[in-house]
């Protein structure tokens, strides 16, 4: 539907553009997505991507809900602006409309009502508008104003999520994390605003080329803060095999001798040393084989991941849905970069596969309802970023999780893979490759849960590895995920 770079080059030349579309789905996102990593690139302001993206499919969705319901009215020959028409129409308009998004598609492909996608750069300022030519009644236009005012009272999602009963829906809360994200990144509330005419309605919003980011303060900062700094260090036995592994001329029966002092982690090596990711003649049935076959690096990457897991599995409840997913991540991780010619990049990938979640043991060891509350939102607006853990708890899981490898001294492609696997945009450009394939291996897992899909995927990236069509990366998919299954029988 867009042509990125003619978009992006009027833009640039201070020209407007324009597109008019009908319905917003996954797949319009994604080209939106794409539009605005190349004009945020060109203000330097890619920290604001995902905020920004947030607020505009927030819009575009609305826009696109209140055309389909009016078109909805129409249908049930409903007069919508009858108050007992409107009761008897939103009684239901949940279950056929909303829970039934998709077939919505084709009514308004055929109906008048559409939408329009303006924007323009001028002096350093990005003016977005999107119109839609659905009226908004009074009623509706009072319930969304009262909306905005509610949240300004508002700190941060958490304030939000605590004026919720446990059977309250999350209806407006999406706008209400508009307000917030405005207020809380630097862009301001009063850039945004909506316009309502006889006819029409249109959002207003505004991105200065010299946003600043605001360093907030949620009420769980300084309890998370507290949890990383009161985590004791690597075990020593562990720190002392891997300073033996990091010495060019370390004497083999030596390493061995260390590591047969713990029990558990012999048998870790000799397993691994016979999975079928390593392929060998002999079985190996002592430490001194095992360690012949997989070799100094893998060691110290196998090292890493039971040092964390002993202390974290000694502190925190056993969440093994975590652990489950952070080793499919890793066998993911590792065939896709194989499968694309990164051989180098694999092992690495695969053990920055398996601790790229362990902040989230941290973040679900805060307040139980406020991280259900705040899970269930993040479902339900489709968002595999860490936007909504860190405007509800101050900090994402992938941020915690790299502090704890920073305090645990870890090697600096590790600590980026945990930081930036939702974030590969924001990654230094040496571990740009490495942190693709984790963010891929990642977001394959969430798609196979429903928790992301083809179209929710940086485009950028799967064009990296030729999975830009979705029949090709859903076979891709499904051919890593039966790899995964065989292997693990």
């Amino acid at each position: 539907m867009l042509d990125i770079d003619d978009l992006v080059t009027k833009l640039i030349k201070g020209q407007p553009i324009s597109v008019r579309f009908k319905y917003t789905n996954d797949k319009v996102l994604q080209e939106f997505h794409v539009l605005f990593i190349h004009i945020l690139a060109y203000f330097d302001q890619l920290f604001l991507l995902e905020v920004s993206f947030t607020i505009l499919k927030e819009i575009l969705y609305n826009a696109s809900k209140a055309n389909a319901k009016r078109l909805f009215f129409i249908r049930e020959a409903l007069d919508i602006s009858n108050p007992e028409d409107y009761q008897k129409g939103m009684a239901i308009f949940a279950d056929e409309v909303t829970m039934k998004w998709t077939e919505q598609q084709a009514y308004l492909d055929k109906s008048d009502f559409y939408i329009q996608f303006d924007a323009k750069i001028k002096d350093n300022i990005l003016y977005i508008q999107a119109e839609n030519n659905a009226p908004v009644l009074p009623e509706e236009q009072e319930r969304i104003q009262k909306r905005i005012e509610a949240a300004k009272k508002y700190n941060d999602l958490s304030d939000a999520f605590m004026d919720m009963s446990d059977s309250t829906e999350s209806a407006g809360l999406g706008l209400i994390l508009t307000q917030i994200l405005l207020k809380n990144s630097g862009i301001g509330r009063d850039k945004f605003r909506i316009e309502f005419q006889p006819d029409k309605t249109i959002a207003h919003f505004q991105i200065s080329g010299q946003v600043v980011p605001i360093i907030t303060n949620s009420k769980f900062n300084e309890q998370i803060l507290n949890e990383i700094e009161g985590l004791p260090p690597l075990p020593q036995s562990v720190s002392k095999i891997i300073m033996l592994c990091n010495k060019p001329d370390t004497d083999i029966n030596i390493l061995t001798n260390e590591i047969e002092k713990d029990a558990v982690l012999s048998a870790d090596l000799l397993k691994l040393s016979n999975s079928s990711l390593f392929i060998t003649r002999n079985k190996a049935n002592t430490v001194l084989s095992a360690v012949k076959v997989v070799g100094l690096k893998n060691i110290k990457n196998m090292l890493y991941v039971s040092g964390v897991r002993k202390i974290m599995g000694n502190r925190y409840e056993k969440v093994q849905k975590i652990w489950d997913h952070c080793a499919k991540c890793s066998f993911f991780a590792k065939v896709i970069a194989m499968d694309n010619s990164r051989h180098k990049l694999a092992d690495l990938a695969a053990t920055g596969g398996l601790l790229h979640d362990i902040g989230k043991l941290i973040i679900l060891s805060l307040d139980k309802k406020i991280v259900e509350k705040m899970n269930n939102f993040q479902i339900q607006e489709k968002d595999s970023s860490v936007l909504i853990e860190e405007f509800t708890v101050g900090i994402s899981h992938a941020d915690i999780g790299g502090r704890l490898l920073k305090k645990w001294s870890f090697p600096e492609d590790l600590i980026h893979i945990v930081e930036f696997h939702h974030r590969p945009f924001l990654a230094p450009p040496e571990h740009k490759d490495l942190l693709e394939i984790v963010y891929l291996a990642n977001m394959m897992l969430d798609a196979l849960e429903n928790r992301a899909n083809f179209f929710t995927i940086n485009q950028e990236i799967l064009k990296n590895f030729k999975l830009d069509n979705e029949a090709v990366f859903n076979k891709y998919l499904e051919k890593i995920d039966l790899q995964f299954k065989a292997s693990h029988q």
